[in-house]
């Protein structure tokens, strides 16, 4: 009998912004993705317009902490224990999107949830939603680019609609202008009415997927579930918004863009690094299995990356390997493809002598699991 395979590690997405910035809408945009099984936690600090609904047709209950901002606890338990109960199996989430008050701040979150986890949950990104006409009057405004920036890996500059057609690239240009001096590596995109491809920042449908491939008659495998009952609804709502727009803003949101590469034979774990620990520009996340050779047998990483994150598996602890190589899927938005398509080949092109001692590209693969295991 085959090893049986566990849950890969659930994303964690922060979700920030000043107060009206859209982070509910794009909370609630991603939502009414139908195929998405998304756990949402909430504070009771504020309003918060979710539609029930939709909260309660994906997961029984938004898990909500009191006590005001999240990241103001004096005690984090509370989010560590929401966290872990939503990476329940029989819950099969793509993702859990933390809601933030709109006076969190980014770099406080994101460091809690690092701490937390231990392959059960990862930190899969920081959000930032930024108010076009109102950014540099409420966040962004001293001499220095705020502190928020260095924490966060992707920038949603929204409500592009509120200004004229002529100075919504120079409103985004200034944004991504001030984030950069920052942080370099964070990718900057302009929207309006949070529209935001889901699979740029995690996988709809995976939860789904892997409990598919499991099986119910498989040993350990969870009872199938009836169908979502709003499911259809939700599924004929995603594919009708467009129709209930014009112009430029007919589709539901931007789309992301993908790139899967495949290497035959073990791959240089350095040549691995190298590139996701340096994504190139306009790649937010790369996700795959990477085969090597350490001490002369093959071992399979499962390997993730969100902007500068890297996250690290022992993949013999989740499943067999199934083939004599390596894949990865590079997810972004505006990037050369031929070019990241020929960085990412190189990254998996096979490792030179089989029967080496392990070297220090096998230890910094082993360094990222002992990080966050």
């Amino acid at each position: 009998m085959g090893k049986r395979r566990l849950r890969e590690a659930v994303p964690v997405i922060l979700l920030t912004g000043y107060l009206g910035a859209g982070k509910t809408s794009l909370l609630n945009h991603l939502l009414r993705h139908p195929d998405a099984r998304i756990g949402v936690v909430v504070n009771d600090f504020g309003e918060l317009n979710i539609d029930a609904g939709l909260v309660v047709g994906q997961v029984d209950e938004p898990f909500s902490i009191s006590g005001g901002c999240i990241c103001c606890l004096s005690d984090d338990s509370s989010l560590e224990d929401a966290l872990v109960a939503m990476t329940d199996p029989s819950l099969r989430l793509d993702a859990i999107i933390v809601e933030a008050s709109g006076f969190a701040e980014p770099l406080t979150l994101a460091r809690m949830v690092t701490r937390m986890g231990h392959h059960r949950f990862h930190l899969g990104g920081v959000i930032d939603v930024v108010d076009a006409p109102m950014h540099f009057h409420t966040v962004d405004t001293s001499d220095l680019p705020p502190l928020r920036y260095a924490a966060t890996t992707l920038v949603l500059v929204n409500k592009l609609d509120q200004l004229p057609a002529g100075e919504r690239e120079t409103a985004v240009e200034a944004v991504r202008d001030r984030v950069h001096q920052r942080n370099p590596r964070v990718i900057v995109i302009g929207t309006h009415h949070a529209r935001l491809d889901p699979a740029l920042i995690f996988d709809p449908g995976a939860g789904e997927r892997d409990h598919r491939r499991r099986g119910a008659g498989e040993p350990d495998a969870e009872p199938i579930q009836p169908e979502l009952p709003i499911r259809e609804l939700l599924r004929q709502a995603y594919a009708e918004a467009a129709g209930d727009q014009s112009g430029e803003e007919a589709r539901p949101h931007r789309h992301a863009q993908s790139v899967t590469v495949t290497g035959t034979g073990p791959a240089d774990p350095d040549a691995v690094m190298d590139f996701v620990e340096d994504l190139p520009a306009g790649v937010y996340r790369v996700k795959g299995t990477v085969l090597i050779r350490d001490r002369g047998r093959s071992r399979a990483f499962g390997v993730q990356a969100v902007g500068p994150n890297v996250y690290v598996a022992d993949d013999s602890r989740l499943q067999a390997p199934t083939g004599d190589g390596s894949v990865l899927v590079v997810i972004g938005e505006d990037f050369d493809e031929d070019a990241v398509r020929r960085r990412a080949v190189s990254a998996l092109e096979p490792a030179g002598d089989a029967a080496a001692p392990r070297g220090a590209g096998v230890e910094r693969l082993l360094h990222h699991v002992r990080l966050h295991s």
